[in-house]
């Protein structure tokens, strides 16, 4: 077969499977080699769940986005700090990992950055696990940079990138504490 630019090549478009094979360059700003991956491998490995350590954590494009973020039992309250918000980069945090099933006995608390200049805007439900309440909690949309998650027995959260200001916020959140927005 004659040398062709990628570009020049067919676009297998809706048809791609997860067999087929992609051409990756690896290590390209040391020493790089050509290799092969199949779509199946790089979309695997690209969305292993990571469990979150029982420690603050700054979290990063490279690590973290778009995958499964695992909370843990924590030994004390816990700060998860976004980096700055591309459009579309999501982060999703479901937990905490507790055997026993009972709640945790500390908080997570997601940052969105610092000054307000980077905020949440959306809602959260939440539901009482006491069973005496559910209802949305919602940020102020201009200036809440924190998503405080109280006690949780559990919670899934999504954040998404809508801007380079602002994180798009949706989930839950399962304790006999309502979670809080705040600046």
């Amino acid at each position: 077969m004659a040398d062709k630019k990628i570009t020049a090549l067919t676009s297998l478009g809706t048809a791609t499977a997860r067999e087929d094979l992609v051409h990756v360059v690896d290590d390209p700003s040391g020493t790089p080699i050509n290799k092969k991956v199949t779509i199946g491998e790089m979309n695997n490995a690209l969305m292993a769940p990571v469990s979150l350590a029982d420690s603050a954590v700054t979290l990063t494009e490279a690590t973290h986005a778009g995958r499964l973020l695992i909370g843990n039992d924590l030994t004390a309250d816990r700060i998860m700090t976004l980096p700055t918000p591309i459009a579309g980069m999501h982060f999703r945090f479901v937990g905490p990992n507790i055997a026993s099933g009972a709640e945790d006995g500390h908080d997570l608390i997601i940052a969105a950055g610092t000054g307000n200049s980077i905020y949440f805007q959306g809602q959260v439900t939440f539901l009482d696990i006491d069973g005496n309440a559910i209802s949305v909690v919602g940020s102020d949309g201009n200036s809440n940079e924190n998503l405080q998650i109280n006690v949780p027995g559990h919670y899934d959260v999504e954040c998404v990138g809508v801007s380079a200001t602002v994180w798009r916020v949706t989930g839950f959140v399962a304790s006999d504490t309502a979670p809080a927005f705040s600046d």
